[in-house]
């Protein structure tokens, strides 16, 4: 067990991180998928998406998500996106499939790590024919959301060369925060406000972690808009300000534990064990 805060990071981050290069599985998913799919719809463009490809996901709690486009014309014009999404299940019928939980998505399980939620989407091209962005269906409002996929994980990318690679480090520490306690954020959304947040070096993980908490929180005050849309208008009001709540805990207890390392004493054990209060069982124990 570590006797320093900073190896505790060190070790923390070990254990919840999705180590290694999965973009062979993931291109493996997506391969699989396009073929089932193409049996009874026109595909135009396939990639995979979210945290396993980003290198943002978190050890047994990241499933892969696959971009599927088909064409417009056969497949997606005069229907709503909840006859789109129940056209993609019907066609993986044969699997076990299920709508994701904020029906935008359908779920297809295999018997090996990772699933795979299948995400049918409109391309929307310019005059040019280029790819200006894609709409996802929402089967909670039967309405189409513009998403720009490729350009947040580009975004992630550049903000990964700035800031170094403890920016991809705290956001997987972020989301584990989140999970364990209540999981009223999306990862996307986490994603979104690490970006906002960061624009330099990051050597000092504590306080970072302490700049994220504190300044991510003025932005959980109001709606925050990303790209083509809000990055958080699934929150209720309630949700959000139990959000908050917990922001605040978090805020009093790393800068607690930021002053117990780096103020007189140097109280590696005392900040641990605060460090500990924060994120869990997961992050080491001292000595």
């Amino acid at each position: 067990m570590p006797y320093t805060v900073a190896v505790s990071f060190d070790q923390f981050h070990d254990k919840i991180n999705l180590g290694g290069d999965h973009r062979s599985t993931a291109n493996g998913r997506r391969d699989d998928i396009v073929s089932k799919l193409s049996k009874s719809l026109g595909i135009v463009e396939a990639f995979s998406a979210g945290s396993i490809p980003k290198y943002t996901a978190l050890r047994q709690h990241a499933d892969l998500d696959v971009i599927v486009a088909l064409h417009y014309d056969r497949h997606i014009k005069d229907k709503t996106p909840t006859q789109v999404l129940q056209s993609v299940r019907d066609a993986l019928s044969e699997w076990r499939t299920g709508v994701r939980r904020n029906g935008q998505a359908v779920t297809l399980s295999y018997t090996t790590w990772p699933n795979v939620d299948v995400v049918p989407v409109a391309r929307v091209v310019d005059g040019n024919g280029n790819v200006t962005h894609y709409n996802v269906p929402d089967s909670n409002t039967d309405k189409w959301i513009e998403s720009k996929p490729k350009e947040h994980a580009a975004i992630i990318e550049s903000k990964a060369s700035t800031c170094g690679p403890n920016f991809r480090r705290i956001i997987k520490m972020i989301k584990h925060w989140n999970r364990i306690h209540s999981g009223y954020l999306q990862s996307y959304h986490i994603e979104v406000l690490a970006i906002n947040v960061f624009d330099a070096d990051l050597s000092d993980m504590p306080w970072q972690i302490f700049q994220f908490f504190s300044k991510a929180r003025t932005q959980l005050e109001n709606y925050i808009w990303y790209g083509t849309g809000l990055a958080d208008d699934y929150l209720s009001w309630s949700d959000r300000q139990e959000v908050l709540k917990r922001f605040d805990t978090a805020i009093e207890k790393s800068r607690n534990a930021w002053h117990k390392t780096y103020g007189d004493n140097h109280d590696d054990k005392g900040a641990i064990e605060i460090w500990r209060q924060i994120f869990g069982n997961e992050f080491p124990a001292h000595g």
